[in-house]
């Protein structure tokens, strides 16, 4: 299918929904921490790859990145304090008194309530002006938020009864899975088509895991590889296929088997169609004085259909059965290569399980999914 004409401004929201997310978790105090290798010495002021950034540094980037993303899609909402800044610049602005604010003290707080007002009155204006503006870009934007929020919103030991909106429960319960589920699958014609239901499925993975107090202990740090992976398919257009490795295919034959399962009732029909077919076509070819045979032709020259346009309709049937099973095929190879949740504890063999909990919600996903 041809990408749409406003693919980079729907990609666009979606990544600034995503820096949303992120400037709020990386100023929350007590905020997660993401895992990531240090410079031995910054001596020299040597240059660090991105994940060899400091926390400072990187929190600092999000808030530059946000800006430029505030502006690139025109949501720069003006306060009334100050008609000549834009809220992400002020979100910058209270950012920087929040890190210079002694933590934990009245002050901290103080500037941490400022900070929290500004990305939640930004929020709120995001979400209004892009709902007016286009759906596409208004789903970008709440999928980006959505999917960065289950790490950036995270507090790994708030209690989840009752419900909080840090709790694991409520980022990653059965009704914000679903959503972003008809999110994702709302917007599938803006990515590869093998993400979607990848994404999806892993998302439902993670609901599983997420519901699992034994099985979400010192999980967060997957959970933050796991984002990894969402950004780098969805907002970096990573393709998907790159991440089978070769043979994989041939090696969990288990997986074309499921698809064949899943399209059974088509291949029967597939086959049956093709056996009358070339039955049609061998009595045609001996010259069958039939007089049945003579009426079926007669029948089918007077509705316009020969033998050439059933072998062309057969042929595009079969070929739409073999791209199908292939692409089924390939999302259950894929969904599983970038699953990144933990073994869960206790399961025979957990690596095991959790590739097969990922495979068994990933083609069903999205298909269930509805758009209201």
């Amino acid at each position: 299918m041809p990408t749409p004409e406003d693919a980079p401004e729907v990609l666009g929201a979606l990544r600034f929904g995503w820096y949303v997310a992120e400037v709020r978790g990386r100023n929350r105090p007590g905020g997660p921490q993401p895992p990531g290798d240090q410079l031995p010495n910054r001596q020299d002021h040597v240059l660090p790859l991105s994940d060899e950034r400091t926390a400072t540094e990187l929190r600092i980037e999000a808030q530059v990145v946000l800006q430029m993303l505030a502006e690139n899609l025109g949501i720069a909402p003006v306060t009334v304090d100050n008609p000549q800044q834009g809220q992400a610049a002020i979100i910058d602005q209270r950012a920087h008194a929040l890190a210079a604010a002694a933590p934990q003290t009245p002050s901290a707080a103080t500037a941490w309530d400022a900070l929290a007002t500004s990305i939640y009155d930004l929020d709120a204006h995001t979400q209004d002006t892009l709902a007016a503006q286009s759906e596409m870009q208004a789903a970008a934007y709440q999928l980006g938020r959505g999917l960065a929020e289950v790490y950036w919103a995270l507090d790994p030991g708030a209690a989840c009864d009752p419900l909080t909106p840090d709790c694991w429960e409520f980022l990653l319960g059965a009704h914000r899975c679903q959503e972003l589920t008809r999110l994702v699958g709302r917007l599938s014609a803006y990515f590869n088509p093998y993400c979607p239901p990848a994404v999806a499925g892993t998302v439902s993975l993670w609901q599983s895991v997420a519901g699992d107090a034994n099985w979400r202990k010192n999980a967060q740090d997957h959970l933050y590889q796991q984002l990894r992976r969402w950004y780098e398919l969805l907002i970096l257009g990573q393709d998907p296929s790159t991440l089978i490795k070769p043979y994989q295919v041939v090696k969990n034959w288990q997986t074309s088997l499921r698809a064949v399962r899943a399209l059974w009732i088509q291949l029967v029909t597939a086959g049956v169609s093709l056996g009358l077919v070339t039955a049609l076509i061998t009595l045609s070819a001996n010259g069958s004085g039939s007089a049945l045979l003579k009426a079926l032709f007669g029948v089918l020259g007077a509705v316009g259909l020969s033998a050439a346009t059933v072998q062309a309709r057969l042929k595009n049937t079969a070929q739409g059965l073999l791209t199908r099973l292939r692409q089924d095929a390939y999302t259950d190879l894929v969904a599983a290569a970038i699953a990144e949740a933990p073994d869960k504890p206790g399961a025979r063999r957990p690596g095991k399980v959790v590739t097969e909990e990922v495979r068994k919600r990933t083609l069903t996903t999205v298909a269930n999914a509805t758009v209201p």
